[in-house]
């Protein structure tokens, strides 16, 4: 346990930046709310957020009032947490018979799996990792002696479970069923050894069912309006079993699935017939939600979800070793079908895209491929497969190969949590470098006070979420135009006044704004620049601020999308008097565009060609905000985001009545 949590924090420094938006800025946003205030909101708003225990755990740390500091102390009491889970799989196995050794190796598993990559994440699932564990060793315990004591100290660890994570509401359910499959289906012995856990669960339903599931789940409510496909389901069950049995390593299933079996058909023991029944409800629970996610628009194999079910497979495949290791030939059977699996199924056309996102065995598979290339990373892991295959299958005849698969499958599991933090220091590095500037908690120290985030249209989410988490004195959140909400905690909009004057719920806007230019640039009059970071500029106002130039679709990298506009907003006289000039080029290596412009008094069109520069100047006078708009009659994408673009473009300039502060050059 302690090797555990010193690995995994050393592995947590090299992760400097929270990355899994909007739930880490959810949980961070309400422990340093809960500091701050004891209330937990997040921009001032109620969360309505019922899984509060990692944040309640983790608010002590925001008090000190540094963002780093707080990241790294929740960083360090997630790897604790997680290591902590060695313990009750430990005396799980002990419970159900195993050796020493045998509770040693259970507790390395445990440990060693590649879903403790999450400790390094402001998530609450390192949090409910043990107490998931717990609850299962615990129910174990009050299923074969059922008293009041080990019954309480079920619900306990189940309540807090489902305060860690609203996804184990189900805890107490399973444990109902598995007492009926323990009492052999007797309703008399259930309501006779169990009366206390029956009325103690019956009560939240009841109040459930009053109350109904949306006012309690909060932010989860949608939960409720899923839909059901059952085609896709049954999909998704497939899928997440099959890569679920790559994760646990081969070796350990084939015994694991007969041990299982076995105990629910002969149980020797009411500890194996309890932990048969837990298991196989929380494993039937945790599909139901997982292939219910996939189907309603997360269509990722969601391992995240699934991490407590790796630990239960050692203790599982002890219940097969301590019957002697029986059914040998459906262990074989079972082997050569995941031989076969791995074959026919080869694993890179799942580690595309986002596919991976919730699954660290993927993002270590995804690391090999890339180390190696697809071919030979593929052929890699289907080799290794295949020996974890035949080793289970070696276990059934020859009792000294049982400890070459335990240990060929925590080699493994060690291998592949290497590779998912390989992969995640590359992205985390990646983002780093590309959304936050070197001083993250730019905007705090630069002392403006209390400051407005405005989200313009098509900067990504996390870019704004690395802001705010970073900088505590982004107390408002608003958007501009067609941006589009990063959560579901509020999304104002603003709006530009004919003077340029900013509008925000129809009052003016006065104080500090940060304002996004990852697609859009802005002038403001009434204001200057302070500093940038990472395509955002801070500017302190001077007086009320105006909007005096804007161009939506100038990229911060200098392209023009496709299609776009800019507006000249008049000075005090309410006219726009002088000359505009948008300077316009291509780089050598592409094709000749045109770009037609038009606005009042305006229809052009402009040519540009590769290699060549040149510069547009327009006469303006007009009364009113003056708008100019351009398309273009080709398209092209930009890598690695496939971006639509036109042609490079610079800031345009304008001469004449308006009075616009220039943009920082520390920016973009």
């Amino acid at each position: 346990m302690a090797a555990s949590f010193l690995v995994r924090y050393v592995a947590a420094v090299g992760h400097t930046t929270p990355l899994y938006f909007p739930d880490e800025y959810i949980y961070s946003g309400i422990a340093r709310s809960l500091a701050q205030s004891g209330k937990p909101l997040i921009r001032g708003s109620s969360a309505h957020f019922p899984a509060m225990l990692e944040p309640l755990l983790a608010a002590p740390f925001w008090l000190t009032n540094n963002p780093d500091l707080a990241y790294r102390l929740t960083q360090a009491e997630n790897a604790l947490a997680m290591s902590l889970a060695a313990v009750p799989v430990y005396l799980l196995v002990r419970r159900l018979g195993g050796g020493a050794w045998a509770a040693l190796a259970a507790a390395a598993l445990t440990v060693a799996s590649p879903d403790l990559f999450f400790s390094s994440f402001l998530l609450a699932d390192a949090i409910a990792y043990p107490l998931v564990l717990g609850a299962v060793y615990v129910g174990v315990r009050a299923l074969a002696e059922p008293s009041r004591r080990l019954q309480l100290a079920f619900a306990g660890l189940a309540v807090l479970a489902t305060f860690a994570r609203i996804q184990y509401v189900f805890l107490p359910l399973v444990f109902v069923a598995a007492s009926l499959v323990v009492e052999r289906g007797s309703v008399r012995a259930v309501w006779s050894r169990f009366r206390l856990s029956v009325l103690l669960y019956a009560a939240p339903l009841a109040v459930a069912a009053v109350l109904g599931p949306k006012r309690l789940l909060g932010y989860y409510s949608d939960v409720v309006d899923v839909h059901i496909r059952p085609g896709e389901i049954a999909h998704w069950l497939g899928t997440d079993a099959m890569l679920l049995a790559y994760a646990a390593g081969f070796a350990l299933v084939p015994g694991a699935i007969v041990g299982i079996v076995f105990a629910l058909w002969k149980p020797s023991s009411r500890e194996e017939c309890g932990f048969a029944a837990l298991g196989v409800g929380l494993l039937l629970c945790l599909f139901a939600e997982t292939a219910l996610y996939a189907t309603n628009g997360s269509d990722r194999f969601q391992e995240r979800y699934l991490m407590v079910l790796l630990p239960l497979v050692f203790p599982a495949f002890v219940l097969w070793l301590q019957r002697g290791r029986p059914a040998k030939q459906a262990v074989v059977l079972g082997a050569v079908g995941l031989l076969a699996l791995s074959a026919r199924v080869p694993l890179s056309g799942y580690t595309v895209s986002d596919f991976k996102q919730d699954s660290p065995f993927l993002m270590g598979v995804f690391r090999l491929e890339k180390a190696v290339g697809i071919g030979d990373g593929s052929l890699a892991i289907a080799l290794a497969a295949a020996v974890l295959a035949c080793l289970g299958a070696a276990a059934a005849f020859r009792a000294r190969l049982v400890w070459v698969a335990v240990g060929a499958t925590i080699v493994a599991s060690c291998a592949v949590s290497i590779g998912a933090v390989s992969f995640d220091r590359h992205v985390v590095r990646t983002v780093r470098e590309t959304y936050l500037p070197a001083d993250a908690s730019w905007v705090d120290h630069a002392k403006v006070g209390d400051a407005t985030l405005i989200q313009t249209p098509a900067t990504p989410h996390a870019r704004a979420h690395e802001q705010l988490f970073w900088n505590s004195s982004l107390t408002r959140l608003a958007f501009l135009d067609q941006a589009s909400p990063i959560d579901a905690f509020g999304h104002p909009h603003v709006t530009v006044a004919d003077d340029g004057r900013l509008l925000l719920g129809g009052k003016t806007m006065r104080g500090p704004l940060v304002i996004s230019n990852y697609a859009v640039r802005a002038r403001l009059t009434g204001a200057a620049p302070v500093a940038g970071g990472a395509d955002y500029e801070l500017w302190r106002p001077t007086g009320t601020p105006r909007m005096a130039l804007f161009v939506g679709g100038l990229y911060h990298d200098g392209w023009l999308s496709p299609a776009g506009h800019l507006t000249v907003y008049p000075s005090s006289n309410g006219r726009v008097e002088g000359t505009l000039r948008l300077p316009l080029s291509l780089p050598a290596a592409t094709r000749r565009t045109h770009l037609r412009l038009q606005g009042p008094g305006v229809d052009r069109r402009v040519t540009v060609v590769p290699g060549k520069s040149i510069v547009v100047s327009v006469r303006v006078s007009h009364r009113g905000p003056w708008t100019l708009s351009w398309h273009s009659d080709r398209i092209g994408y930009l890598q690695p985001d496939d971006r639509p673009i036109s042609v490079q473009g610079g800031m345009p300039s304008f001469g004449g009545s308006d009075r616009g502060s220039a943009a920082p050059s520390s920016a973009a």
